[in-house]
């Protein structure tokens, strides 16, 4: 992921630049809680995402942060730095009754020194192939460092409403059968006339191949069953998360489609499913989707999608992907 040479020097070995197992409450066993995993790559994301993450309401004394920093990018790492030292600490936030929140039961800062990531010349790096398998060494990472029995994810390019992680942990926590819970957030394009779609889909997938991946209607309400999201936020059960990501690995080694090429989201998620657990929505944790374009953040929101489907055309072993799906598909 680094230079050659990089790879020899020690400093940039993959890390935790803090890691404050032990805060100064009588929480020390990394067992108990619950863990919050927000991931970074992109520097223009820190301020509109902090100031979004710190009117979240929850118990931050049980809570686990970990940020993860999946780049080499040297200006994330100081903005994340100082987040994370600041989350170590007592500190006040000045909304609502100007509560005092106690700090994290631990903080963890991790730097993977990957080389994707960040701003070129105004603009987020390119999405293509030589990201995408950071994407799935980043989630590969992350799972080992979880050691509660329910964990939280954010993505950094995502604003999310201030009850998120409560509304979430209480559907989750209605059946043991319920495996991973999102929010809705809709995808992004670079015109701004774009219809797009959300990140929360019906799959056609016998055995291991995808034929048709069809995004949810965004005038739906209240918690619906899917069979795949995306990653941007969700709160899950670990042992669910852990034996859907067996079977994940197992297919990864004999896929022979383009699926990874723009569905590991999308295959990780439904291999919960495919271990036994509901895969649920909750259509009333709406989430905002940041882009960069020029140099202002625009934010699409779930108004702005409409059904589409993604289709696998087996002549040509490929995908016809966001096609605008009008009508409702028939129920299977």
């Amino acid at each position: 992921m680094v230079c050659r040479r990089c790879r020899l020097d020690k400093r940039f070995e993959p890390k935790f630049l803090v890691d404050n197992r032990v805060t100064r409450r009588k929480t020390r066993d990394m067992s108990k809680g619950w863990t919050l995993v927000v991931c970074f790559s992109r520097p223009w994301c820190v301020r509109p995402f902090f100031a979004d993450f710190e009117r979240l309401l929850f118990d931050r004394s049980k809570c686990h942060l970990i940020i993860y920093n999946n780049t080499n990018d040297i200006i994330l790492d100081k903005m994340l730095l100082e987040r994370a030292k600041r989350y170590q600490q007592w500190h006040k936030q000045k909304y609502g009754e100007r509560r005092l929140h106690p700090p994290f039961a631990s903080v963890r800062l991790y730097k993977s020194f990957r080389k994707w990531g960040g701003i070129i010349f105004g603009q987020e790096a390119t999405f293509d192939a030589s990201k995408l398998p950071t994407i799935l060494d980043m989630q590969r990472d992350i799972k080992n460092m979880i050691t509660t029995k329910y964990f939280f994810m954010l993505e950094d390019d995502t604003l999310f409403p201030p009850d998120a992680v409560k509304r979430l942990f209480k559907i989750l926590k209605k059946s043991k059968k319920i495996g991973l819970v999102s929010g809705v957030e809709s995808t992004r394009s670079p015109r701004l006339t774009d219809k797009v779609r959300l990140g929360a889909y019906k799959l056609l997938r016998p055995e291991r191949k995808i034929l048709e991946r069809i995004s949810l209607e965004p005038t739906l309400r209240n918690v619906h069953q899917v069979d795949a999201v995306g990653f941007y936020c969700f709160a899950a059960r670990t042992d669910a998360w852990l034996k859907a990501f067996k079977i994940f690995e197992e297919d990864f080694e004999i896929q022979k489609t383009a699926e990874p090429n723009w569905a590991i989201d999308t295959l990780l998620t439904n291999d919960v499913q495919r271990a036994g657990y509901k895969v649920l929505v909750d259509f009333e944790t709406a989430c905002l989707h940041m882009q960069v374009l020029g140099n202002r953040i625009y934010n699409w929101a779930i108004d702005r999608a409409v059904p589409k489907i993604d289709i696998y055309i087996e002549k040509y072993n490929c995908y016809a992907q966001g096609v605008d799906l009008p009508w409702q598909p028939k129920k299977k």
